[in-house]
């Protein structure tokens, strides 16, 4: 794996294809490349003057006779006091042993295809089938009736059934199966509240799930920092149990993922 790139706390993505580098050869963009490590070191020199996030200046003042609607994607994170927040030091450790369990991880799975590894496989749900992936997450299917009454919204899918993300379980999760029930766990979390249960499923998930993100799973998980943002600020004490998880997740969809807006400063 590269190391960090200087202007962020994200790794960068794993290398795909080996590149011989060589300090004393300069590389001159006005001629054709002679070689295919000569073209490989171009392009990666051509990406490294990239910026990480290009954002394009539209006129859209011609569509404005023709829109009825305008929707505005709301940005940042719901002000908590900074007891609630997550110190800069403990996030960039976070990112840096949640960046070692990955690599640990995509070891483990090709040790498993190469069939060094010598465990069973585990009979999971289909990944479309949203309830038999409650069930054996939590035992039970979840609901919006089953949300604790009053003003908590936390705590309501805690259970001692169920069953959790070990790693002969998610080892042997194609990455449809990922996002599928990465998915199914926000909804439900949205529905029914926050519990330690389910915040181990969301690290397990996250750890699992591939780079470069598809549009659609940025905004999951955007989606994802936003839930976690919103029950932090309900928290009545920084002393929580909770919000150590809660900094977590968002700590990891920011500053690991790329998604900075919505990082605690």
């Amino acid at each position: 794996m590269d190391k960090y790139d200087s202007d962020s706390d994200a790794p960068a993505i794993e290398q795909a294809l080996f590149v011989e580098e060589n300090s004393d050869e300069e590389i001159n963009l006005n001629v054709p490349p002679t070689s295919g490590n000569e073209y490989l070191r171009r392009v990666r020199q051509e990406a490294m003057g990239c910026p990480q996030v290009v954002v394009a200046d539209l006129d859209t003042s011609a569509f404005n006779h023709k829109q009825t609607v305008k929707v505005t994607e709301p940005g940042g994170l719901l002000p908590v006091p900074p007891s609630y927040r997550a110190p800069m030091s403990w996030q960039r450790l976070q990112v840096a042993e949640f960046a070692a369990l990955r690599q640990k991880l995509i070891q483990y799975r090709a040790l498993i295809k190469q069939k060094k590894v010598n465990i069973p496989t585990p009979n999971l749900p289909h990944a479309n089938n949203a309830d038999s992936w409650c069930k054996f997450c939590f035992g039970k299917i979840q609901g919006k009736s089953e949300k604790l009454a009053g003003d908590s919204v936390t705590g309501s899918v805690d259970s001692d059934q169920g069953t959790p993300p070990l790693l002969q379980i998610v080892a042997f999760m194609n990455q449809f199966q990922v996002t599928k029930v990465l998915e199914y766990h926000i909804n439900w979390m949205e529905a029914t509240g926050f519990s330690s249960q389910q915040g181990r499923w969301f690290f397990a998930l996250l750890a699992s799930l591939q780079k470069p993100l598809t549009p659609e799973m940025c905004s999951w998980i955007r989606r994802l920092a936003r839930l976690c943002s919103n029950i932090r600020a309900t928290l009545e004490s920084p002393e929580d149990p909770l919000l150590k998880e809660l900094n977590l997740i968002i700590c990891l969809v920011s500053r690991y993922f790329g998604q900075r807006d919505l990082a605690d400063s």
